[in-house]
């Protein structure tokens, strides 16, 4: 099993202005660089049959770090990987590696898949995993990159990152009220921050359309939500899970069901916010169905 580190560049800039002059060029170039790792299994050869490939995407407090041997979601998917399949995660555009699934964030996974796939004898058509906050960011790449995924697999994923009301329950969490549950940390400031929201820790609907999973795809119709995700799901959760409530992963995946999207729900008696063995294997046996 070997473990290999490289860099990509995306652009940090994105106009978030309409403009419809045709005078002036609107768009620009602003060079960002994010840190990834890439593990390949064991049975990988340069010549031969291509392996699978999976993006993993790290929760918030992970992170991509070669200095500290940090290999964020690469952990999610151990058994995929001794199964015969590579996977990759990124750092992030923010320096800690917190970037919750925003554009930039979003053109990175794109650029480290096609250096993979170039440089790699690995199959096109990626493999999506994440867990927790990783929910977000895998959604919007699948979301923004839909033609570049096969399926997506998720443990306990964070699909809303705001308040929503439904059948009287509030599900996702408040987003005023979202706090990093190991520190304290303020997440809306830092999504305000990713997201280009005009006022720090304040919700931006404008800005955040496309990069709120819950909203993505998604038209409401006699008060039922219809979610077209452009790929299988399955999503794994605790039905007990104390930091991302299970009640919104239920109810996003009927959203997907009622569009006549493929979903599944496997839900295990457990109170703990983290993946397992079960997880694992499943995870696995999910992917192995789209080779």
């Amino acid at each position: 099993m070997e473990t290999i580190w490289f860099t990509v560049k995306y652009n940090k800039h994105y106009d978030d202005v309409d403009n419809i002059s045709a005078v002036n060029v609107q768009d620009a170039y602003d060079e960002g660089e994010s840190e990834v790792v890439l593990r390949l299994p064991d049975c990988y050869s340069e010549t031969g049959d291509a392996v699978p490939l999976i993006f993993t995407a790290h929760g918030s407090g992970g992170r991509v770090c070669r200095a500290e041997d940090k290999t964020g979601g690469l952990g999610y998917v151990t058994d995929c990987i001794d199964g015969g399949y590579a996977a990759f995660d990124i750092h992030g555009t923010r320096p800690d590696g917190r970037s919750y699934g925003n554009r930039r964030y979003c053109e990175a996974v794109f650029k480290a898949y096609t250096y993979i796939l170039k440089h790699y004898n690995v199959e096109p058509g990626l493999f999506v995993a994440g867990a927790s906050m990783g929910g977000v960011c895998t959604l919007n790449y699948v979301n923004l990159y839909p033609n570049t995924v096969r399926c997506l697999g998720l443990f306990y994923p964070r699909t809303n990152i705001r308040e929503v009301e439904f059948a009287g329950i509030r599900v996702g969490g408040s987003f005023n009220e979202l706090k990093k549950f190991d520190s304290g940390e303020n997440l809306p400031e830092i999504i305000s921050e990713q997201f280009g929201f005009r006022t720090p820790g304040v919700w931006d609907e404008e800005r955040a359309r496309g990069l709120n999973p819950w909203d993505n795809r998604t038209v409401k119709i006699d008060g039922l939500r219809y979610t077209f995700l452009p790929c299988p799901i399955k999503i794994w959760h605790g039905n007990h899970d104390q930091s991302v409530q299970y009640v919104a992963n239920t109810e996003y995946i009927a959203g997907v069901r009622r569009a006549g999207c493929y979903a599944e729900l496997r839900t295990l008696e457990c109170t703990k916010h983290k993946h397992n063995d079960v997880m694992h294997a499943e995870l696995k046996l999910w992917f192995d169905r789209f080779r």
